[in-house]
């Protein structure tokens, strides 16, 4: 399948940054190129910075369940493998995972790991000038889920 990725993948990103895109049509894009990174993530990671804010935009107002588990573990994968290419939207990335309910626990873990990740490449006192950016909800939630 690795082999066909580029066939998959232009077209969704084509979809998924697509002006007046109809809303379910973007939640199914950003479902089908989390599930991509979830099988191939080394096809798909380099194309991150591409997709990431529509795509966390698109999800984070889903309910959870098993299409949302699935897309949100194969974009761990990816910015694992590129967290280069969440770092401009990196506040879409957490806005999109404090909209979980529950998470289950070795997602939550992904979620953390991450979050973790990036606040100790950055240091101390440039986490402490993003997260005075992130909005006072948002950050509360961050907070009280994962004690950063």
């Amino acid at each position: 399948m690795s082999q066909y990725m580029g066939l998959f993948l232009e077209p969704l990103i084509e979809i998924i940054n697509r002006p007046n895109t109809p809303k379910t049509l973007l939640e199914n894009t950003a479902i089908t190129i989390g599930r991509l990174g979830l099988v191939c993530p080394q096809q798909v990671a380099p194309f991150l910075q591409s997709f990431i804010r529509v795509w966390c935009s698109s999800l984070r107002s889903i309910r959870d369940n098993e299409e949302k588990d699935s897309a949100f573990r194969g974009i761990c994968h990816m910015i694992t493998l590129n967290p280069a290419g969440v770092v401009n939207d990196f506040v879409f990335f957490c806005d999109a995972i404090a909209s979980w309910n529950n998470p289950k626990p070795d997602l939550k873990e992904m979620f953390n790991k991450i979050l973790s990740g990036f606040k100790n490449q950055v240091g101390d006192e440039n986490w402490r000038q993003f997260f005075e950016q992130v909005p006072p909800q948002l950050k509360q939630r961050l907070s009280t889920l994962y004690a950063i």
